[in-house]
């Protein structure tokens, strides 16, 4: 049975992976990423699970790594530093094609930036994981409710196409607090026939793990094998565009501007569109789910006889998510940005006065 709680955001998600059969997490403080490491030191023991406070992010994400191949499910917790530390066992992760997942919790800035909630690291998780330029599927909800939902699913997804999964909040989304409704408790699937899995095949012969390795292909040499595997990569990623693309589209009936925004901006900007629909002003919100795949054909598809003016809000400077967009929107319709930087948060009042600057 699922059970209604008042929960934080990083408790709520860490709660719903374990439901989900996470079994195994391996992560190292860093606010605002703490609390899910705290909870999960002491719930993940009760639920038969093992749970690690590693040396470090690099540490974490290689045992992260490790337990994939072990066939468990596992997770781990971060924030923009220490997602910075991991990037290398990243393109490893997303080169194996090890289904792994992994929570980015936001803070602001560069370097060692401020504690604050922010989307700096769109550009960073959407791009590419780390060197070599293969990626992984990213989620962006905007509510603790959507959090939940989306990590519940989020292993069946990474073993249906063998990637890590990322899903992305903010220090804002972690630590607030609202209703939301945590599912029942499913059972793990057994991965012990996957390849990547440690064992014995079913012939008797040891499994080779790194089973996309160029130099396990059956191409010729390793420069055609590798090429070989990325050209499947590539071929996966664009399935994704056609099945996987994710997006919400709020009062659009009848738009003339619209307000495009993603995670926490677009949570506030929900509040500003109803504002603005009060005062007989016709806006609505286009929302990106899945942040990649991103979705191109959406934005595409805007259509210039209707819409009048775009305004794109995002938490960080330099724009990041606003760049995006404009590569897909029509160039006939007028667009401008909206965004605070430095862990401030967007304020809604401060985007309808931008939309009232559009019109």
């Amino acid at each position: 049975m699922s059970e209604k709680v008042v929960k934080k955001g990083n408790e709520a998600l860490c709660e719903a992976a374990l439901r989900a059969g996470c079994r195994f997490f391996a992560g190292y403080p860093i606010t605002p990423q703490t609390t899910a490491t705290e909870y999960l030191s002491w719930r993940m023991k009760e639920v038969g699970g093992v749970f690690v406070q590693a040396e470090s992010e690099l540490a974490a994400i290689n045992m992260i790594a490790g337990s994939a191949h072990a066939g468990c499910r596992s997770m781990t917790a971060t924030s923009g530093p220490g997602l910075s530390l991991m990037t290398e066992t990243l393109s490893v992760m997303a080169g194996t094609r090890l289904p792994t997942v992994i929570v980015d919790i936001q803070r602001a800035g560069a370097g060692i930036g401020g504690i604050q909630g922010a989307q700096g690291d769109f550009y960073m998780v959407t791009k590419t994981l780390g060197h070599g330029g293969l990626q992984g599927l990213v989620y962006a909800p905007d509510t603790i409710q959507e959090s939940v939902d989306i990590i519940y699913e989020a292993w069946d997804i990474a073993e249906k196409y063998r990637t890590p999964v990322f899903i992305m909040t903010d220090g804002t989304m972690g630590q607030m607090m609202e209703a939301v409704e945590i599912p029942d408790f499913k059972d793990a699937p057994d991965l012990s026939d996957q390849p990547y899995v440690a064992g014995k095949r079913k012939d008797g012969r040891a499994k080779r793990l790194i089973t996309d390795s160029p130099w396990f292909g059956s191409k010729g040499n390793a420069n055609d094998n590798m090429e070989y595997f990325y050209a499947e990569y590539e071929k996966m990623y664009e399935s994704w565009e056609e099945n996987e693309v994710r997006y919400e589209e709020y009062m659009i009936d009848e738009a003339e501007y619209l307000i495009i925004a993603w995670g926490t901006s677009a949570r506030v900007a929900k509040t500003s569109v109803k504002h603005l629909r009060n005062q007989g002003i016709k806006v609505g919100l286009l929302r990106p789910i899945t942040l990649a795949p991103f979705p191109k054909k959406q934005i595409a598809a805007i259509d210039k006889n209707k819409i009048k003016a775009v305004l794109t809000v995002e938490m960080t400077i330099p724009s990041q998510f606003h760049h995006e967009v404009t590569r897909y929107l029509d160039k006939d319709i007028k667009v401008d940005t909206y965004r605070r930087g430095g862990g401030n948060m967007v304020l809604d009042e401060e985007i309808e006065e931008a939309v009232k600057k559009l019109m």
